[in-house]
């Protein structure tokens, strides 16, 4: 889907001009009230109610009267803060909001003193020293004490080691054999000045350990989790955060930090915000910050003076970032990596120094509290078995008599049986074979290949389609499978929904880069693995991935790249840039997947669709924290958000679901809802009333068609789904009114003239609809009986269903069955002749619903094709 072009022409200057305001707004409040709450903040004691002018002796070093410490700190450098040695709990309890994978809490001690820069390094402070300036921030004005960015972890290196020259200590470390980002040969005299900074070099340190060498460095992980602790033990130095993503702006968060919440989507001057009692700016928010060491996911077994992975691919990154970081990415647990030669507008650093050992007496760190083990464990849930509520629609048309809904019912279930339509999926959806030699996790999908090479009983699947798109029809199949299976226990059923929750991990599983990836829970449009060779029912079938692995693509929406060190598959291929074009189409599994884990009559199944919700869950919330943009990798596993190659300022519209929002508010609020649901299960900042924005909706339909009818309308129905299963009764009556009126304009709008697929379309999306609570009229009922019996006419008529049959011959053979009759006229997809199973399944479906089918016989395989 490209760009909405038509939408930016209309809102473009708009959009400019909100973001200029924000860019030169650089106030320490960005409240725009009179009530500036960042002018007091629990722990606070720089106020006019000074609380540290008194007699008690809370061994800290006030600098006020009626001092009674006795100790001092040792001499710092000038923008330095002293930092005592001490223990404390790295990483974060299981019940913290944000907390992930690699936060497992544990006590770690630093027996040496340093002092931090109590800033982040700036723009003026890194071109002063290394001739260059590479910030992305560094327009409208003076922008020397924004933090510096866009500089790679071996940049931050070369910038220590002149530091600690010039300042007369010896460096810290040895860098050899420079390569420069433009690929040229550099050195140490300029350190690729002219070249756009260091890409990569061999690094080694000129001391023991990085906590002895005697210049400027990069803080450790610990160090510079300790530091902006500052003896706390809270998410953030202020407390706990109470909101994950930007909306509404945390009360302990903002006033201590630049995040998406605050910050204009811009970096702003440093120590404009709260510092910590240990009088340090910025740890959080800002530019997040490179560390010295190697990443690793587990980090417990170094409890004193850590050193982190004695190697690996990724160098450690700590804290958050004024743009792209929600709250719960911009804790002080909360722990990433990127590539050493990554460079990102929301990427800088800050410097430490080892103190003397023989320095005065030390100031004590406060004592770690116990570590309290209690896991984060999420019960199941009574899901609701009915619509919670009573919701009518005035009835429209002629009605619909008992032996037209007979004669249908016994038409669509003969075409199932005609088709094979369950059958088929399973011989032709591919991934990954359970027998494979290399014991590679099994998994299907189904791929958007159209056609294959027939060789005798051979059928040879060449992949050479980027399937950029392919969890759309995947996830109509699921839902269609998991309706069947939860309502008869069909074994075929069973098993494309067993295979393709496999196939939602499986996504995921295949976009690491590495066992030390950083980033679990980031999903590509689709994965290509090696090739393979699967049979079921008796029917071979031979998975061709070379075709799409034959060359790089660098394309505006997608890349297809290599993925050499898989942990899961090996050397295998990616397409990233998951776009949110079939996101819709998945999150409609969810509410099946809920279900299947509680309710699978099978085991198997129980465990695949409980792990695929989990990966579901984890990968949403990452949409949620990171301000509702969805995250993708590079050729080195970095991950990233994607920007518009028109609009460098922008987030590419395919990976965003708010860069609307700042000229259309809720823009699209329905897709906001359903990711915090599925994420969090509850809708937390996000109130989208009805679920329609006339504007964004209309403009965004009229300029590409695909936009309304797999992306507008299926978050609209997801918006009410979850609603309802999470117990937002209110906001689901609400949303289910919208959805209404939307369904109504939808009908009575025909657009046939423009699009040859409308009339088709709308039939389907009625049905889904109605799996919502939406009850239909007769009116609908009657359409959609016309456009399925076209269809069923329409594709009867069609060869291939079976491409293995004697009747089909050898050679190229088409799998997939055409939807358009004429230039004028398409029929309802093959992906959806079985929305009916769904409908009649719904535990929403609403008792006001003109039935469309016989449901008793629709969910019972073994009446398909008869009457009653």
């Amino acid at each position: 889907m490209k760009l909405r072009k038509l939408l930016f022409i209309c809102l473009l200057m708009a959009v400019m001009a909100a973001s200029v305001f924000s860019l030169v707004a650089c106030g320490d409040d960005d409240d725009d009230d009179d009530n500036d709450d960042d002018t007091t903040i629990p722990g606070d004691d720089d106020d006019d109610n000074d609380d540290d002018n008194n007699d008690d002796d809370d061994n800290n070093d006030d600098d006020d009267d009626n001092n009674d410490d006795t100790t001092p700190p040792p001499p710092t450098s000038e923008g330095y803060a002293y930092v005592p040695a001490g223990s404390f709990n790295m990483g974060s309890p299981e019940t913290e909001i944000g907390h992930r994978f690699n936060e497992t809490q544990h006590t770690v001690a630093l027996t040496r003193h340093f002092e931090v820069k109590q800033t982040e390094v700036t723009q003026g402070e890194f071109e002063e020293l290394m001739g260059y300036n590479p910030a992305y921030f560094n327009f409208l004005g003076d922008h020397a004490n924004q933090p510096v960015e866009q500089v790679s972890w071996f940049d931050t290196l070369a910038y220590a080691n002149r530091l600690s020259t010039g300042a007369g200590y010896a460096a810290c470390y040895t860098l050899s054999d420079l390569l420069c980002a433009d690929e040229t040969t550099g050195d140490t005299d300029t350190y690729c000045r002219d070249n756009g900074g260091i890409a990569a070099a061999e690094v080694s340190l000129n001391a023991a350990t990085v906590y002895e060498c005697e210049g400027f460095r990069l803080p450790t992980e610990a160090e510079w989790e300790h530091a902006v602790r500052a003896g706390t033990t809270t998410a953030v130095y202020t407390g706990d955060i109470e909101t994950p993503s930007c909306l509404p702006r945390d009360p302990n968060l903002a006033p201590i930090a630049w995040y998406c919440a605050n910050s204009g989507r811009k970096t702003h001057d440093v120590a404009q915000k709260h510092p910590n009692t240990w009088d340090l700016y910025d740890m959080l928010g800002n530019v997040k910050e490179w560390v010295w060491d190697w990443y690793a996911h587990d980090i417990t077994a170094q409890t004193s003076d850590p050193l982190g992975g004695a190697e690996g691919n990724f160098r450690g990154v700590r804290g958050g970032a004024a743009r792209f970081h929600g709250a719960a990415n911009t804790r002080a647990a909360f722990r990433t990596g990127h590539a050493p030669d990554q460079r990102l507008f929301t990427l800088g650093f800050r410097t430490v120094r080892t103190l003397p050992a023989q320095a005065a007496k030390l100031l004590e760190a406060p004592a770690p509290p116990p570590i309290q083990v209690t896991e984060s464990i999420r019960s199941p849930r009574d899901w609701p078995d009915s619509l919670p509520f009573t919701f009518t629609r005035p009835q429209i048309g002629d009605p619909v008599t008992a032996q037209e809904v007979t004669e249908f019912t016994q038409a669509i279930t003969q075409y199932w049986i005609d088709t094979h339509f369950f059958p088929r999926y399973q011989w032709l959806s591919h991934g990954m074979d359970a027998d494979n030699p290399q014991g590679w996790p099994e998994f299907r999908l189904f791929y958007q290949d159209s056609s294959a090479v027939k060789d005798g009983d051979v059928l040879e699947l060449p992949v050479g389609g980027n399937s950029d798109n392919l969890m759309i029809r995947t996830g109509k199949i699921f839902n269609a499978a998991a309706a069947l299976y939860l309502a008869s226990g069909d074994a075929t059923a069973a098993y494309l929904v067993e295979k393709y929750s496999l196939g939602l991990i499986a996504l995921m599983q295949g976009f690491l880069w590495s066992e030390d990836d950083p980033e679990l829970w980031i999903m590509p449009r689709t994965i290509f693995p090696q090739n393979y060779t699967q049979i079921e029912d008796g029917r071979e079938l031979f998975v061709n991935y070379d075709p799409i692995k034959d060359e790089l693509q660098y394309d505006w929406n997608g890349w297809t790249i290599p993925n050499d060190g898989n942990p899961y598959y090996g050397d295998i291929w990616v397409r990233t840039h998951r776009s949110k074009d079939d996101v819709p189409h998945f999150y409609r599994m969810i509410p099946h997947l809920y279900r299947l884990v509680d309710d699978a009559p099978d085991a198997t199944v129980r465990e695949a669709a409980a792990e695929a919700l989990y990966y579901m869950e984890k990968w949403t919330q990452d949409i949620v924290n990171a301000g509702y943009f969805i995250r993708t990798k590079d050729e080195s596993g970095d991950t990233y958000i994607p920007m518009s190659a028109e609009y460098e300022f922008l987030v590419n519209d395919l990976a965003s679901f708010v860069i609307f929002d700042p000229v259309v508010p809720d823009a699209e609020c329905d897709a906001e809802i359903s990711t915090a649901f599925i994420a969090y299960r509850e809708p937390l900042a996000n109130d989208c009333g009805g679920g329609q924005s006339l504007i964004y909706d209309y403009i965004a339909s009229a300029q590409h068609y695909f936009n309304d009818r797999n992306i507008i309308r299926i978050f609209h129905i997801d918006a009410v789904l979850l609603a309802i299963m999470h117990g937002y009764n209110d906001e689901a009556l609400e949303l289910l009114e919208g959805l209404a009126e939307r369904t109504d304009y939808i009908f009575d709008n025909s657009k046939q003239d423009e699009h040859r697929d409308y009339d088709a379309d709308t039939a389907s999306y009625m049905l889904v609809c109605a799996t919502s609570g939406l009850p239909l009229t007769n009116r609908e009922v009657r359409h959609i009986h016309q456009e399925y019996e076209l269809a069923m006419e329409w594709y009867l008529a069609w060869p291939n269903w079976d491409p293995w049959d004697d009747s089909v011959p050898d050679g190229d053979v088409q799998i997939r069955p055409p939807s358009n009759m004429t230039e004028e006229k398409s029929v309802v997809r093959d992906t959806e002749m079985a929305y009916f199973i769904e409908y009649c399944q719904a535990p929403f479906r609403n008792p006001e619903t003109i039935d469309p089918v016989d449901c008793d016989i629709i969910l019972d395989p073994s009446q398909w094709g008869t009457s009653r």
